[in-house]
């Protein structure tokens, strides 16, 4: 049974979540949206062998050939990925992707392409292909929902949950925002190297992760990354600028700001680090600093607050707290929904990540009035500006040393704090984020002035249908 129990009470302007998993299910069905046991029967049983031989498996070929070359073609991309939706308008996904046909011909075509990309390389065992054939189909379940109807949409990533963006412009004309919090891409290149051991496999998933970036690249009629560091990657594979407006993530400064009275402190200097414990957040390079730091502030505390998103990077933790004997001196915490009393009780608050778009942890740090002392990663520095201090990402003891100092300066610590506070109030708030996200919005939906009251504009922004 598939668990689709909403993790957040959803506002009154939402009216439907079409929820589409990618992981935790044997079959798509599972979470269906059939409407009624007949409708799905129906579809199965309609779904033969003939069926997808002769129209689905020429579409795939064609995907597969596109998102495979060493110079992706996203029209060829983008006709290949709609007449894929199309067919599982009227089949069924699972029985479609689970014929003998549509694995000869991944097989045949990836085969071919690595062959021809990666001479010299010895061809992919079976077990190799079969793993890629299997996260390629838990990948593209997003086209196995009907795409609603809207007047634009939005997506969150140039990842896989773009595809229906991508199709309802290719449809309807459907107008489509992307905003990029992160960039995929250079995501699944930091992530594929530490996580899948297959030279093939993750050849395959970069070629993959390559071709639907650039699909939405191309679709976007608006492309809103969080920050300027992200078009850079944008701009490297193609993106228009002409198209691009950049839109910072925003806070709200009432619920994040520095307390009313001097918060009770431990007697101890405290150094705090917020973000799931996961190898791109860099906890481990934060363990290592904390080392050095002792030397200098034997008493010093970090605590490292956030759940535990990779078993094995918190094991890796743990141990290397024990090796170096900061039992005592290095706390995991868990998570906290009271995150605000975290920056404010702290005397510094550290992020120690590898990669980041432009991170919350950051701006509510400053929001709160904190000394921040962040890795110089993604749009870091275009938040913190001169109101904190910068330091080389995996380099402890350049994090060690900017702990040190600001530890021993509480003069220091209450000047940075003050000016983060003020940056953040002038170009990071919620309520800005909100009218920029708005504004556009309405200009792609050429919706000039609000509606009238008890009018309906509908958009679908990364699955949510919504009223304005």
């Amino acid at each position: 049974m598939c668990i689709r129990d909403s993790a957040y009470a959803l506002p009154a302007n939402v009216v439907e979540v079409l929820t589409v998993p990618l992981w935790g299910t044997e079959d798509t069905a599972e979470y269906g949206h059939y409407g009624s046991a007949g409708e799905f029967l129906r579809t199965r049983w309609s779904t033969t062998s003939e069926v997808v031989a002769g129209q689905f498996v020429p579409a795939y070929t064609h995907f597969l050939r596109a998102a495979t070359s060493a110079t992706p073609d996203t029209e060829a991309t983008g006709d290949a990925l709609t007449r894929m939706y199309v067919h599982f308008t009227r089949f069924d996904y699972q029985q479609t992707m689970e014929t003998e046909s549509v694995w000869r011909s991944f097989v045949a075509v990836v085969s071919e392409a690595w062959l021809r990309e990666c001479a010299g390389q010895p061809p992919p065992a079976l077990g190799e292909m079969a793993d890629a054939w299997r996260l390629l189909t838990r990948l593209l379940t997003v086209l196995s929902k009907p795409i609603p109807r809207t007047d634009l949409t939005h997506s969150a990533a140039a990842a896989f949950c773009g595809l229906p963006c991508v199709i309802a412009r290719r449809l309807w004309q459907t107008p489509y925002l992307l905003t990029e919090h992160g960039v995929y891409l250079r995501e699944q290149y930091l992530n594929l190297a530490r996580s899948v051991p297959s030279l093939f496999v993750r050849w395959f998933l970069l070629r993959i992760a390559s071709a639907v970036t650039d699909i939405n690249y191309a679709s976007a009629d608006q492309l809103s990354p969080v920050c300027q560091y992200n078009t850079r990657w944008e701009r490297w594979r193609g993106a228009d600028a002409s198209r691009t407006h950049v839109i910072y993530n925003g806070v709200d400064p009432a619920r994040f700001a520095p307390p009313a009275a001097p918060p009770a402190r431990s007697s101890r200097p405290t150094v705090a680090c917020v973000g799931l414990i996961f190898p791109l957040k860099g906890q481990l390079d934060l363990i290592e600093a904390t080392a050095l730091v002792r030397k200098s502030v034997p008493d010093v505390e970090v605590k490292l607050y956030g759940s535990t998103s990779d078993q094995a990077y918190f094991d890796r933790c743990e141990a290397r707290v024990r090796e170096l004997g900061l039992q005592g001196h290095v706390t995991f915490a868990g998570s906290t929904d009271k995150v605000w009393e975290v920056y404010q009780s702290a005397d510094v608050v550290a992020m120690s990540s590898i990669s980041e778009g432009f991170p919350y942890a950051v701006l509510e740090a400053m929001f709160s009035g904190a000394a921040v002392v962040a890795t110089d990663v993604g749009g870091v520095s275009e938040a913190l500006g001169a109101s904190g201090v910068l330091v080389t990402p995996r380099d402890a003891e350049g994090m060690a040393e900017a702990l040190v100092a600001l530890l021993r300066s509480p003069a220091e610590r209450q000047r940075l704090g003050a000016e983060a506070r003020a940056r953040a109030l002038q170009h990071f708030t919620e309520e800005r984020f909100v009218r920029e996200h708005r504004a556009s919005y309405r200009r792609l939906a050429q919706v000039e002035e609000p509606a009238p009251a008890g009018s309906e504009t509908v958009t679908s922004i990364a699955g949510y249908r919504q009223r304005r």
